[in-house]
């Protein structure tokens, strides 16, 4: 991680955090992985050598995977996702087509899932700008139809 960024999302995964991470930094720009952390013992989820985090940025911010085993809190929901700022429709339709592919789902109002289960919004810029409009029956107008959004 940058000195700039000292905070980074873990993210649960149980087994698959390194693929999850070499999918999340084929679908954005400016993404690559930084560090895979090989176990050097056996551990409650894995084995000695196993993957047990990957260190992964994604269109210039940091986070991790962690292969954390069985987590029985439950899968990732909605109390947590993750938003993408778009610039334009193609941007939004590309960030959509990828994150839903391989059984991801859309969920209401320009969020989804992706094949793992985590929550992401995948949001026009000229969204966010409408809806802090000054006008502010425009930005209701804005607000309602956006709710009505798969």
């Amino acid at each position: 991680m940058t000195e700039s960024q000292k905070i980074a999302p873990c993210l649960w995964f149980d087994g698959k955090a390194e693929e999850a991470a070499e999918f999340y930094v084929s679908t954005f720009r400016d993404s690559h992985i930084e560090h895979k952390l090989a176990s050097p013992t056996d551990w409650p989820a894995g084995k000695a050598g196993d993957i047990i985090l990957v260190t992964f940025v994604l269109a210039g911010q940091h986070y991790q995977a962690l292969n954390g085993g069985p987590n029985e809190n439950g899968k990732f929901n909605e109390s947590v996702s993750l938003s993408v700022i778009c610039e334009d429709q193609a941007e939004v339709d590309r960030c959509w087509e990828a994150l839903t592919a391989d059984g991801g789902m859309p969920v209401m109002c320009g969020w989804l899932a992706d094949k793992y289960g985590l929550r992401w919004q995948i949001v026009p810029r000229a969204l966010t700008e409408m809806m802090m409009d000054n006008d502010k029956v425009k930005a209701r107008r804005v607000m309602e139809a956006m709710m009505q959004m798969v």
